[in-house]
């Protein structure tokens, strides 16, 4: 996923019509609006902390198409420059823009009322909630002999627990169970060294050059938090019960009662 640094020199043209940030953001607040779509790019946008971007950066449970077409608005709006296939960069000030009021589908605006308060006319929508769904176990990198003697390993292909029936002997596998509806990228990375478990995020090719170290940190406990909601609906859906009240049990003991009542 890293960019080749030869994108940022080539000329890329933008269109004539494209508004300026500085204009968009000064017009009236009669004329100006966000809609939600566009609200919650702009606070993933400015939660991270990006300024030169690609939209698998923004890691949101939005349809990939959904998010290059709020992209291509926010393009025309002038709040971003896109300076490269799909290479985009922040030209206004987020954070005016996230005061502005917010328009739904049937073109109500979501405002401040006089006294600071939200108005309940319109609620703001957030991403599609996915479905997340387990499948599992496999056997991945095999090492094992079948009946007629044949040897297979290394083929990285995700087999059926049910395929151990066409094997005599089995020497090695990688067990796992895939996730989807929950979304990583980069590489996370959970082992032991010197009797201490590390969790490590490995980040993109040309992520910490393109958003600094302080958006690289904010992305790992993003990720981490993926990571957790993988492994948590893994366990409730296809963990045996035993492990299940173990999990519940060790959340108890971790502070989950305090956290909730924070």
């Amino acid at each position: 996923m890293g960019i080749d640094n030869s994108c940022y020199s080539r000329p890329y043209k933008n269109s004539k019509n494209h508004k300026t940030g500085k204009d968009w953001t000064t017009r009236s607040s009669r004329s100006s609006w966000l809609g939600p779509r566009e609200k919650e790019v702009l606070s993933r946008i400015f939660e991270l902390g990006l300024t030169i971007f690609k939209p698998s950066d923004l890691s949101l449970n939005i349809d990939k198409r959904r998010v290059n077409d709020v992209l291509r608005r926010l393009v025309a709006k002038g709040v971003l420059e896109k300076i490269s296939r799909g290479v985009y960069k922040v030209v206004a000030d987020i954070r005016k823009l996230l005061a502005l009021p917010t328009r739904n589908i049937n073109g109500k605006l979501r405002a401040k009322d006089s006294d600071e308060t939200r108005s309940s006319a319109a609620p703001i929508e957030h991403g599609m909630k996915r479905v997340v769904y387990v499948e599992g176990p496999f056997l991945d990198n095999i090492d094992a002999y079948t009946y007629s003697g044949k040897r297979v390993r290394g083929d990285r292909v995700d087999r059926s627990w049910c395929e151990l029936s066409f094997f005599s002997k089995v020497n090695y596998a990688e067990i796992l169970y895939r996730v989807q509806g929950v979304e990583v990228f980069g590489t996370l990375v959970i082992y032991q060294k010197d009797h201490r478990v590390r969790i490590e995020w490995r980040p993109p090719r040309g992520f910490v050059k393109r958003n600094g170290l302080a958006s690289g940190l904010r992305m790992y406990w993003e990720m981490l938090l993926a990571a957790f909601k993988a492994i948590l609906y893994a366990i409730l859906k296809e963990g045996p019960i035993d492990i299940k009240q173990r999990m519940l049990r060790m959340m108890v003991d971790a502070g989950l009662k305090q956290i909730l009542c924070v």
